[in-house]
């Protein structure tokens, strides 16, 4: 993968649409505007990293590891894009904020900002 927040981005999404069924190549590239080739061969490295699998049916699905990861990405965003929204930003502002903050945060700074909005 090419980076850290790549791979978030990646085992985020898959996630976020295996709660409707199965996830496919096809919907993956259209929630993160990406071609099929390139998410053909970014599942490859997150299969080759214990991240993913795909089962006979070419469907993908999260590991333990991946798993692991897509919830505290999950949780990163929804706090602080509900942080974000208190503080009186736009909800979508907010989002596409918190999907760049998100990936970067301190874990130290990230359980102080949680804790405001607890």
């Amino acid at each position: 993968m090419k980076s850290k927040r790549t791979t978030e981005d990646y085992v985020k999404t898959i996630y976020t649409l295996s709660r409707n069924g199965e996830v496919r190549r096809c919907q993956l590239a259209e929630c993160l505007s990406v071609s099929r080739p390139t998410v053909s061969i970014s599942i490859k490295a997150l299969s080759e990293a214990g991240l993913v699998y795909t089962d006979d049916t070419n469907g993908i699905h999260l590991t333990e590891s991946g798993l692991n990861i897509a919830k505290t990405v999950e949780e990163r965003h929804r706090v602080l894009c509900d942080l974000l929204v208190r503080l009186g930003v736009d909800e979508t502002i907010a989002s596409r904020d918190a999907c760049r903050m998100e990936h970067v945060l301190g874990e130290e700074s990230f359980l102080a900002l949680k804790s405001l909005t607890q």
